[in-house]
């Protein structure tokens, strides 16, 4: 293996060094994707103890490989030309030429390609997270700085994820617009706002005979297939489902958010309402809705960690009262002359059902229907 000249001498043992650098960031290179398909999204790795050399160390070793390179490249070249030539300045500018070309590449690629891979893996895995897919886990296959990195991404990952899930499951137990605000301002906002807004109560007409007459589960599904009539209704008009209460629920059109013909919507979402519970139930199932324009006060109510937002104010009763009503004049949809007032586009058919006195008001409440369309027997 030696020989008498110590410059190939040198670069025999150098060469040998560069080499057994290589093949260990070789064989790191083949072996990454069958740890990789080991790990899969198992999480093994994610809480391993960190002992390995440092990503610095890695690349300290690297740059050792890249300089070996060159100086093997450049001994070896040298020497060949050197002793076949007589010019051994010539050789050396050849055999430098050579390494460059030659060296420098195969230095780099083997010493460092290996070692980018976790850091590629990351900037995939950010690009990922960014469009909104939480579903894939950087593999976890390396003891050192770059395997932390990528256990605490997993980490990270795993609790954007989570927050997402609570954020779904907030918009599906609080509506929409109003979880919007709460997210992006914070409870205070609510703390309560004087509004005009336009109030609706839907109620199921006969429906204790019925929870009577049938199973809990029936019942409940009998609940949800109405609610899955209003709310869409409402909240595509621009209201808010406030409550449910028990066989009705509460809407409002106007609060929390701004809504400027609050009282157009509301009369329309309830024409739809009527309509598609007409077409999906085919008399089986009757509602009566009272609908009421005034000024509430809109704002959180309640204590000990548990807040609730509501509205406050006689308007609110009204809408209640007139739903009620409804069972007394046989019509399906009953508003109030203040709604009627408030609308900016008076629909045709409009009948005036006359003044009513309703519980707890000392003065009569004059109160219309739609058309002979929306009655429904008592």
């Amino acid at each position: 293996m030696f020989t008498a000249d110590p410059i190939r001498d040198l670069g025999a043992v150098v060469g040998i060094a560069v080499q057994l650098i290589a093949y260990h960031n070789i064989v790191e290179a083949a072996l990454r994707p069958v740890r990789v398909a080991l790990v899969g999204d198992t999480g093994i790795g994610d809480s391993l103890p960190r002992s390995r050399p440092t990503f610095a160390a890695r690349s300290n070793l690297s740059m050792v490989a890249v300089a070996f390179g060159f100086a093997v490249a450049g001994a070896l070249f040298g020497a060949v030309f050197n002793s076949v030539s007589d010019a051994p300045i010539l050789s050396v500018v050849i055999g430098g030429a050579l390494a460059v070309v030659f060296a420098v590449p195969i230095s780099v690629g083997l010493g460092f390609s290996p070692s980018l891979q976790p850091i590629r893996d990351l900037a995939k895995g950010a690009e990922r997270v960014a469009a909104g897919d939480y579903s894939q886990r950087l593999p976890v296959v390396q003891d050192d700085d770059l395997g932390a990195l990528a256990a605490s991404f997993n980490r990270m990952q795993a609790g954007l994820a989570e927050r997402q899930r609570l954020q779904g499951a907030f918009g599906t137990y609080v509506d929409p617009i109003l979880a919007a605000r709460l997210l992006e301002q914070g409870d205070d906002v609510f703390t309560g706002e004087r509004r005009e807004v336009t109030v609706m109560f839907v109620d199921i007409r006969d429906f204790t005979p019925f929870a009577e007459a049938n199973t809990a589960e029936d019942t409940v599904a009998r609940l949800n297939a109405l609610f899955e009539i209003v709310v869409p209704a409402v909240v595509d008009a621009g209201g808010h489902v406030n409550k449910f209460l028990g066989d009705g629920a509460l809407a409002v059109f106007g609060a929390p958010n701004d809504l400027a013909a609050h009282a157009d919507a509301a009369v329309n979402a309830a024409v739809l309402i009527q309509r598609l519970v007409a077409e999906r139930f085919e008399g089986a199932l009757r509602i009566g809705i009272g609908i009421n324009t005034g000024v509430v006060i809109a704002g959180t109510i309640g204590g000990g960690g548990k807040l609730e937002f509501t509205l406050i104010g006689d308007t609110v009763n009204v809408a209640a009262r007139v739903e009620q009503l409804t069972k007394s004049t046989g019509d399906a949809i009953l508003v109030t002359d203040s709604c009627v007032d408030a609308l900016a586009v008076r629909p045709a058919g409009l009948i005036d059902r006359g003044s009513h006195a309703l519980k707890g008001k000392s003065a009569e409440v004059q109160v219309f229907t739609l058309d002979s369309g929306t009655r429904s027997s008592s």
